[in-house]
Formats: C-alpha cells, structure tokens, sequence
C-alpha cells in the first residue's frame, strides 16, 4: 500500500509538468543551461558540520571526499550522483548521502563528474575512473561499494564492468537505486510504463542518451549502455527499482542477465513507486534506507 506523503508528493510532480522538460526541443536545453550556469549543490550543513571535507579536483573536475568526525567506519561509498548524465548534483542527493553516513559510518568519495552535452561519456569515465582508483590507494578495494542513483547507478555499473574488463581491483558491492542502464529506451515493456511514469518518458531516455555520445554512436553501444555488456566476473549486487518507472524495465533486464551468468543481483521490487522514490522525504524511502544500510554491513559472502 502506498503511503499518504509518496501519493501527494507524486501528484505535485506529477502536475508540475517537470516530465516534458525533456520532451520538447528547446524547452530542456533551456532547462540544463540554467543548471550548468547554477552549479552543483554544495554539501549539506549537517555534512558541513559532522564530517571532514576535503574538495579535491581531476582534470578541473571538483572531488569531495567525506569522513564523518565521530563513529567512522572502515566501509567507504563511491558515490555517483544521478541527472541523466546532463544535471548537476542536487540537495537530495546530498541529504542522502548524509544518511548514509548517520547509519553505517562510512567515509565517502563523490566524484562532480563531467556533464553533458558539453562533454561525453569517455570524459566522464576518465574522470570517474581516476576518482576511483584514487579511493582504492586510500581505502582498499575490498572497503569500497560503488552506489548511484538513475544515470549514477548506471555508471556505477559501467565503472565496474570497465574495472574487471580491465583486469583491474573490483570494489567489494555495488548498490544501483532506479538505475539507466540502456540508452535504447527499445524495451516493449516501456511502452506501457511510461504511461505511468511521472518523471521520465522513452524520448526523453533517448535524447538525454544521445547527448552523452557522439553523433553516429550506437546507443547500445559499451559502456554507455552497460545493459548490453556481460555482468559476470562483477561484486554483489542490490538494485532497486520501482513497478511504476520506466526503468523498471532496465533493472528487470539486469536481473534476468544476472541469474543467466550466474552473477549475485538482488532485485528490490518497490510497488507504485516511481523513479529514485528512495532519495525523497517518504515512508518508503526510508524502508529502502534501511535494506541498504543492512546489505552494505552485512559480510561479503
């Protein structure tokens, strides 16, 4: 049963009309231009004032590095924050993350990687990669689990799936809230979901998509539609996914090709929620929390 607070605030946006931002030309570009002039969102005050922060920088890329002050823990989060590629960083996210750092004592590294349209998918990955490996310098590999949210989860896929390519070390889980794991958008089973969808559209998948890539790339095309790339060889995994998103399709997908190759892929399967529901100020949201929190403690089996 879905809570009173998630129906309400799924209305508002809803009615808000924010889902045609990214489907009418112009409109969007419009929208992501006065993002990228306003910046990403600094961290929160309860980060400001909880945990050291050290803002660090890759290629001109900001970097903050997070260590709570009291109660730290060895577990560190590689966090990638979502926006389809093409937002900054915003003040959910940061809440977030500050609840995770309030539960597990975690420190944590978030990347402020390239955006797009400005910049590809291989500036992101080289930033992001760099970020990476500069975590495991300092936390091992084995203290890592990379998470992300939307664009970031599908990311956090990609990070891993080029680290193992790779022959590199693997962080030891990975957690993809909602992720946007195919640039196609071709799935039959979004047809039907888009409709109820309030957040995000197929042409809107589609468009955000081919403003990470070049013009002429394939959109299923490796690592920017990590979907289509093999998922063995990869670190436990839990993904969570909405019945009401769009990209419920992906995460259902990801699981299918799990169980096929034998890899650990735990499926979250949240009734009428709608896109990143785990990132909003909602009963269910909470919940979610509380199923992250217990698989980022739990031992590696």
């Amino acid at each position: 049963m879905i809570s009173l607070r998630a129906r309400v605030l799924f209305f508002i946006v809803r009615i808000s009309g924010l889902k045609n931002y990214l489907l009418k030309p112009g409109r969007a570009e419009k929208f992501i231009a006065r993002d990228h002039a306003r910046g990403p969102a600094l961290p929160v005050r309860w980060l400001r004032k909880h945990c050291d922060i050290e803002k660090a920088e890759i290629d001109g890329q900001p970097l903050y590095r997070l260590s709570p002050k009291e109660n730290g823990s060895s577990l560190h989060i590689f966090y990638l924050h979502g926006g389809g590629y093409a937002f900054n960083i915003v003040s959910l996210h940061w809440h977030f993350i500050k609840k995770l750092i309030r539960r597990t004592g975690a420190s944590v590294t978030v990347p402020i990687y390239p955006l797009s349209p400005e910049n590809k998918w291989d500036s992101s990955y080289a930033m992001v990669m760099e970020a990476f490996e500069q975590a495991v310098s300092r936390h091992g590999a084995k203290n890592i689990v990379v998470m992300g949210d939307s664009a970031g989860g599908g990311f956090s896929l990609g990070l891993s799936q080029m680290l193992r390519n790779q022959g590199k070390v693997l962080p030891s889980k990975l957690v993809l809230l909602s992720p946007y794991l195919d640039k196609t958008a071709a799935d039959p089973m979004q047809i039907e979901l888009e409709k109820s969808d309030i957040l995000i559209s197929i042409e809107g998948v589609r468009r955000l998509g081919s403003w990470w890539m070049r013009e002429g790339e394939d959109p299923a095309m490796f690592p920017a539609s990590p979907l289509f790339a093999p998922v063995d060889g990869l670190p436990p995994m839990l993904v969570f996914a909405g019945t009401d998103e769009m990209l419920l399709a992906d995460s259902v997908r990801l699981k299918r090709k799990g169980d096929e190759s034998g890899a650990q892929i735990e499926l979250k399967l949240y009734d009428h929620m709608q896109h990143v529901w785990m990132l909003l100020p909602i009963p269910e949201a909470k919940k979610a929390l509380d199923e992250i929190v217990e698989f980022l403690l739990a031992p590696k089996v």
